[in-house]
């Protein structure tokens, strides 16, 4: 049995998602200032205006650190699991032997910091399109993304089962055998949509 292994994103996290948030008020919100020029405008409108969008930039700009520490990513003996949040805490958990693809992504801002992205998805699992855990702010991409790999090849070892062998057409066998060979390569494909 492996000890479970607990990843914490990197500090960098926390000053990448500020950077965005700023980043999308400049370009989204920041223009509205400029209708303060228009000379008909009352001087109030520029007060307004910083007031109102302060109350909710400041309380981002403070929460997002706190919400960056609340994230860990364990790496368990059986699955994978996903924790964050302030308030209202989530826990997204992946069975390793229903994994099937790794996404490394790396935008701008994670190239530039040095850090990137695990979007982890799986077979259906949840029926839904994008990936079931992400795992971001992570320094050591590869090295976390072979983990989660080596654990996902590591749980489907010893689950496979050998598939019966049916005798060839041509072949001398008696209606008894290959009724038993196909009885428990059935058997074989009802036991592995059990597990999935």
């Amino acid at each position: 049995m492996e000890e479970t292994r607990v990843i914490q994103p990197s500090e960098k996290l926390a000053p990448k998602m500020n950077l965005a948030v700023l980043l999308w008020f400049a370009v989204l919100v920041l223009p509205w200032a400029l209708l303060a020029l228009i000379p008909d405008m009352p001087p109030a409108y520029i007060w307004i205006f910083v007031v109102v969008n302060a109350l909710w930039l400041i309380p981002t700009l403070v929460l997002v650190p706190i919400y960056c520490r609340s994230i860990s990513y364990e790496l368990g003996d059986e699955e994978l699991i996903v924790r964050r949040g302030i308030i209202t805490r989530s826990e997204d958990t992946v069975p390793y032997h229903m994994i099937t693809n790794i996404v490394v992504r790396r935008g701008p801002l994670d190239r530039w910091l040095g850090m990137g992205s695990l979007h982890v998805h799986t077979a259906g699992y949840s029926q839904q399109q994008g990936a079931e855990a992400k795992l971001v702010g992570l320094v050591e991409y590869d090295a976390t993304r072979d983990a989660v790999l080596q654990a996902a090849r590591g749980s489907r070892v010893g689950t496979q089962q050998p598939v019966a062998e049916i005798p060839a057409a041509g072949e001398e066998a008696n209606l008894a055998e290959i009724g038993s060979a196909i009885l428990a390569e059935l058997r074989t494909i009802r036991s592995r949509l059990e597990r999935s």
